[in-house]
């Protein structure tokens, strides 16, 4: 790409901003866009619709085979078939229109920010407004946005696995190379989609968007469907074996009514009709739409979910591994107290902490370096620029390492500093025993106030010299202790995770109020695999931990069975992340590489964030078993229904235009509103749901009751109606409407383990909504001429006490249950209370 902007050291000025945007856009890859229209034909790609296609196949067949002659009226069940079609395709429409919405909305709550230079101020902004000539930083952990020159750069090392297929880091340089290099030759380049590993640098910007090297290959980045969660792919598992059921009770049916002397089409329709309500052939699309609408919520409460099987997992949850500071903290670093080894070097200790440090006032880079330069601006002290950083600081090497030329400091004019945990700084340091002894003891009567303590060196003639200590205060946030209070109610236990020393994470945990032993990470690698899994029981605090700790606690508490919930910010934190049930990364202050491979983002960053998440997992698995409880105790009344009125000589009960109309009145609108329930009360004072529950345990004997109850009064309406000698259209008004009412009111049943009354009938107003609608259109049927096309006929005011009699007894049955005092397995709350 070839560029015109002005090359200079303070980036790019609003001039050459606007100029750049009107001619090379946004960058941004162009994404595989699904028209309204074929997502509307998506609809019908599925087996259910094709066994209706089939029935509107034979009712438009039909009248060419029968002896009656051909008119308009023998056409209008096809026609009303063809209309429920239509419907039931624009609700599906309607419900995954919503699911891309909610998952568009995702994408742009997670998309990634840069730091650059513009106008010689730094900026944060968001990765799709970078411009070709934009001076961009990065730093470890930094996932890079577009493509660019390298200008600076400090032991810069890249995975650039996406493009090349080399797994191990590549070492960048300011040094030029040849352009017709392979892109691993290409040292002075960094490419969109590749990932800072080790170091810092900054790089101008010259390519963006399509032109980038991964915008040019687009098998690499072209848009895929989100895979299944485990939880869709058991409901359609049981959709499937719940249809093979069906279609095998149909054939029954089919082969009952051909030897009581129905004819073959006719009863065919019949079955076909059976076969469309039955099948909850709905459950996968409303299992999508509550989890979509999930993620929206979630996102409200600053919990960005990037995979919907985290949904599933967090309702599992059993144990929190949080980091301490930022998660349990403010990650607000304040300085509080300091400790010279030489009193009139307060200022020189003061300058260290400001000079070695990479941050930016007022708010660019990490917390703590930021407080130090907060700090050194209050003594009005001005920091000395980086000339190189020898080490920078990592996890596993807790110290940091700079060089800086500066006439006046020393003969040579340059010095090195050193920054980091008292103990690395102390094993690095030349210091006489009683100078080693004051600053270990200093160390511990800081940490044991629950400050983060930081040793400052300089190296002279190739040896360390301790300066000093700086103490820095990091408060709990607020409801932090609340929240993991309510996390024990829940049965989830919460470890604490730090790199910080044992006696600051105890100080803290003791104001959170965490209980439990500590432990420290040298500790850590003298356990095997077997010996930390029994002792995992007993701690609830690992201090001076790496990453690689992080998976040996992983793998430690997953092998006890534990469902875990683990926290991380780093580049190293990606494996525990990753392996983690569910891992958490940091919004505010994670690096791209920890977001990538977590399965939740944190906007704010806070312990009780994560808490709230795991009430609303709990609350969405809740209300998926809520809705499929629903579906399936209504779906099969329908055929025992038929077949006994068909074993007994009956005249059929329904019409293929009834079975297809209550299955349009009853399955879709109340059970996406059953997915739309308020979190029980007791939601998080329960323990946690074994992995293992199926979504139908204890559920079983309570469904065949429902289908009996069903099929009971139905029947004895049927019968008692046939008897009386009323038209069959009369008797089918009665049962159709009885069909209809009766599940709409189990829907109320559903909603809560507790009785009606506590919950408050009319505190779901979507539920409310999605009855009264099917209530409303079923009236309409039978009071006015529509009721004429579905071969019907009005019924008598003792029909209607009848119907409505009926109709409540499943609502009445299932709430008495709920008070009755005995261990109700069969309750939706996903335990065995």
């Amino acid at each position: 790409m070839v560029t015109s902007y002005t090359e200079q050291v303070d980036g790019l000025n609003e001039t050459d901003i606007q100029r750049l945007r009107s001619q090379y856009g946004f960058n941004e890859l162009p994404e595989k866009q699904r028209s309204l229209f074929a997502l509307f034909l998506r609809q019908f790609c599925d087996i259910l619709v094709y066994i209706l296609l089939g029935a509107l196949a034979l009712s438009v067949l039909m009248p060419f085979v029968e002896s009656e002659p051909i008119t308009i009226r023998s056409f209008l069940d096809a026609g009303v078939i063809l209309t429920i079609l239509i419907l039931n395709a624009c609700l599906g429409f309607t419900q995954d229109y919503k699911a891309e919405q909610a998952i568009a909305l995702l994408k742009k709550l997670t998309a990634s920010r840069c730091t650059v230079r513009r106008g010689g101020e730094i900026r944060i902004i968001p990765s799709r407004e970078i411009l070709p000539g934009d001076l961009v930083f990065i730093e470890t952990g930094d996932r890079i946005s577009a493509d660019g020159h390298l200008q600076q750069e400090s032991h810069l090392e890249m995975n650039e696995s996406s493009l090349t297929g080399e797994s191990i880091p590549s070492e960048k340089t300011v040094d030029p190379t040849a352009r017709d290099l392979p892109i691993a030759e290409q040292k002075n380049m960094v490419f969109a989609g590749t990932f800072v590993t080790r170091g810092s640098g900054e790089y101008r910007v010259s390519a963006i968007g399509t032109e980038t090297q991964i915008g040019k290959i687009a098998q690499m980045v072209a848009e895929t469907e989100e895979p299944e969660t485990p939880l869709e792919v058991r409901l359609r598992r049981l959709s499937l074996l719940i249809g093979k059921v069906v279609l095998g009770l149909c054939g029954l049916v089919i082969g009952a009514g051909v030897l009581h002397g129905f004819s073959f089409l006719e009863i065919l329709l019949v079955g076909v009709s059976l076969a469309v309500s039955a099948v909850p052939e709905g459950l996968p699309a409303v299992v999508t739409v509550c989890m979509a609408i999930g993620v929206r919520r979630m996102a409200r409460k600053h919990a960005l979910v990037r995979r919907l099987e985290a949904l599933e997992a967090l309702g599992n949850v059993t144990v929190i591994c949080a980091d301490k500071t930022g998660t349990m903290t403010q990650n607000r670093m304040k300085v509080v107290e300091t400790f010279v080894i030489t009193k009139d070097e307060n200022n020189f200790l003061t300058l260290i902490a400001a000079s070695c440090n990479r941050a930016q006032l007022p708010d660019i880079g990490d917390p703590t370096e930021i407080g130090l330069l907060e700090y050194a601006k209050d003594k009005g002290l001005e920091r000395l620029n980086i000339d190189q950083e020898i080490v920078p600081f990592t996890s596993e090497e807790k110290y940091m390492k700079t060089r800086h030329r500066s006439t006046g400091l020393t003969a040579s004019g340059e010095q090195i500093f050193l920054k980091g945990a008292p103990e690395k700084i102390l094993s690095l340091a030349v210091s006489s025993k009683q100078e080693a002894e004051s600053i270990f003891q200093k160390n511990e009567e800081m940490a044991r106030k629950g400050l983060r303590v930081l040793a400052f060196a300089i190296e002279e003639q190739g040896k360390i010299r301790i300066i000093g200590l700086i103490g820095m205060e990091d408060p709990p946030r607020e409801g932090v202790k609340e929240a993991i209070a309510q996390a024990e109610r829940a049965g989830i236990r919460t470890l604490m995770i730090t790199g910080d020393h044992r006696d600051t994470a105890r100080a803290i945990a003791l104001q959170v109020g965490l209980k439990g032993e500590a432990l420290q990470g040298v500790d850590l690698d003298t356990f095997d695999d077997a010996e930390l899994c029994l002792r995992v029981k007993n701690i609830s605090i690992f201090a001076r931990v790496s990453p690689m700790h992080k998976m040996k606690i992983l793998k430690a508490l997953q092998c006890e069975g534990h469902v875990v919930a683990m926290t991380g910010d780093g580049v190293n934190d990606a494996p525990a992340l990753k392996s983690a049930h569910v891992g958490i990364a940091m919004g505010a202050s994670g690096t791209d590489i920890a977001r990538e491979a977590a399965s939740i983002v944190l906007s704010d960053d806070h312990y009780a964030t994560i808490v709230a998440a795991v009430q609303e997992g709990r609350r969405i698995y809740d209300n998926i078993r809520k809705f499929v409880l629903f579906l399936l105790r209504s779906n099969f009344d329908e055929i025992l229904f038929i077949m006994a009125t068909i074993v007994v000589g009956m005249p059929l009960p329904y019409l293929p235009l009834h079975i297809l109309w209550i299955n349009l009145m009853t399955d879709g609108l109340p059970a996406l509103a059953l997915g739309l329930e308020k979190a029980e009360p007791d939601i998080m004072d329960r323990p946690p749901r074994k992995p293992s529950e199926d979504i139908l345990t204890g559920q079983w004997w309570l469904l065949i009751m429902a289908v009996l109850l069903s099929f009971s009064v139905a029947m004895g309406l049927y019968t008692w109606e046939l008897r009386r000698g009323i038209a069959i259209e009369q008797a089918r008004a009665a049962v159709l409407t009885l069909a209809v009412f009766f599940e709409l009111f189990m829907a109320f049943s559903v909603r809560s383990s507790k009785p009606i009354f506590s919950v408050g009938f009319f505190s779901n107003r979507w539920l409310l909504g999605a009855v009264a609608v099917p209530f409303a259109l079923q009236l309409l049927l039978i009071f006015t001429p529509l009721r004429d096309v579905f071969h019907l006929a009005p019924i008598t005011l003792l029909e209607w006490g009848m119907v409505f009699i009926l109709a409540t007894s499943g609502f009445v049955l299932f709430e008495l249950l709920k008070v009755i005092p005995f261990k109700r397995s069969y309750i939706h709350d996903g335990s065995s209370t």
